[in-house]
């Protein structure tokens, strides 16, 4: 594509001292403890998946979610650790490991007239010339998931969940994407939430672009809920349970694919559309349209991801980043949108009404919250996210705790100069 800017497109390589630039897979590499002392009957894994380009340096213009999926893992027992990574075998990673460069439309790629014509003929997932389905294209490079009934999961909103396993040493190998005996019909979105108490998952999903957009339920390895919901095309990158509800979060974002045009993002804040939420009572059971209760707040905002809600007094609590319009900021992904904070969310659904409280270390900037994976969809005490610099979006310079009880940041954790986590 001669009208595109290969070299400049990759800025984001050099940002960081290079944090974002490709590794090669290797398999059990011993770590060694540079302070203090591993715990000896500590036994476990931690794994993370990312986008990692398979061709470098890029003969396609190249956004820093474009990279194949990576799982990398630091496998830790007996007071010993080691380090593997290895790529996620995709059909589309198959393809071009085959021809020896990229082939598929890059996100990279949707910018100018050109790149708004790549996305409308040739889709950013779709190639009928490799033969491959839609689901098959997908990067599996968003999110790590281990199931309810034991399987773990590298996911990308654009398809299905692909499946690994890890060997005794902790070292990654490819199994295929998931079709759940062939009961998933469309993408899964990067978060899916796991209820280990009941075995349930519950997932959403939309059509590459926008589209029909769709919420599900999956018990004993199979789709068993499916139901298609009236919103707008936005963000939609989470949604979030508690014990007794699903709850989709439809934010302000907006999907404007003629943004690309002028070289802005595909989605761009609109203040015009408030804040809402889908709440769906697991009492139901069969999910229906007409089962979902849609409550709006009063200001727009945009949740990316969620950390954790509960139920509280009858109303449902959710803790998340939340970010408001800042007109001209613009990310690799979103416009008009400024920095995440932490807020804490309440939505009373018998007065179908939501107020968005601040909470102590509301002034940090802070994404990619968590809880333990067993405390999803329960009551807990302490959830934890990543604290953002001030030098770009990816400059994660500390780790913060929050207190669900004390209503606020209970403690942080900055890393060394220079480091970024």
């Amino acid at each position: 594509d001669c009208f595109q800017d290969v070299e400049t497109s990759l800025h984001w390589a050099n940002d960081l001292n290079g944090a974002f630039h490709p590794v090669d897979p290797t398999c059990k590499l011993p770590l060694t403890v540079r302070s203090g002392k591993m715990p000896t009957d500590l036994s476990g894994v931690f794994l993370r998946v990312g986008p990692n380009p398979a061709h470098w340096p890029p003969k396609k213009c190249t956004h820093i979610f474009d990279g194949d999926g990576m799982v990398h893992s630091v496998r830790i027992d007996g007071g010993e650790a080691m380090y593997s990574c290895a790529y996620m075998e995709t059909e589309r990673w198959k393809v071009e490991q085959q021809l020896g460069s990229e082939w598929f439309v890059r996100l990279g790629e949707i910018q100018g007239w050109s790149g708004l014509a790549k996305m409308l003929f040739n889709g950013l997932s779709n190639n009928k010339l490799t033969g491959l389905k839609t689901y098959e294209t997908s990067t599996a490079n968003t999110a790590v998931a281990f199931t309810p009934d034991g399987r773990l999961w590298a996911l990308n909103e654009s398809g299905f969940p692909f499946r690994f396993q890890l060997d005794s040493s902790g070292c990654p190998n490819s199994l295929g994407f998931d079709t759940l005996k062939g009961s998933l019909k469309q993408n899964m979105s990067a978060h899916p939430k796991f209820d280990q108490r009941t075995a349930e998952t519950f997932f959403h999903g939309f059509s590459p672009g926008g589209g029909d957009f769709y919420v599900g339920r999956i018990f004993e390895g199979e789709v068993t809920d499916r139901v298609e919901l009236p919103v707008h095309d936005g963000f939609h990158h989470d949604l979030f349970i508690t014990e007794n509800y699903v709850v989709v979060v439809d934010g302000s974002m907006t999907f404007e694919p003629n943004s690309v045009v002028e070289g802005g993002p595909l989605w761009n804040f609109t203040p015009e559309r408030k804040l809402r939420f889908g709440v769906w009572p697991r009492s139901a059971g069969k999910m229906t349209v007409e089962s979902f209760t849609w409550i709006v707040a009063d200001e727009a905002a945009e949740i990316v991801h969620t950390m954790h809600a509960y139920e509280e007094d009858g109303k449902i609590v959710l803790w998340a980043p939340l970010g408001r319009e800042q007109k001209g900021s613009t990310s690799l992904v979103l416009g008009d949108i400024g920095p995440c904070r932490m807020h804490r969310v309440i939505i009373d659904i018998a007065q179908t009404s939501v107020q968005i409280q601040e909470v102590f270390g509301s002034d940090l900037r802070t994404e990619f919250p968590r809880i333990r994976d067993d405390g999803v969809g329960l009551k807990v005490r302490y959830g934890y996210s990543a604290v953002q610099g001030e030098n770009g979006e990816f400059d994660f310079v500390g780790i913060a705790k929050w207190d669900f009880e004390a209503g606020g940041l209970q403690a942080m954790i900055r890393f060394p100069t220079g480091v970024i986590g």
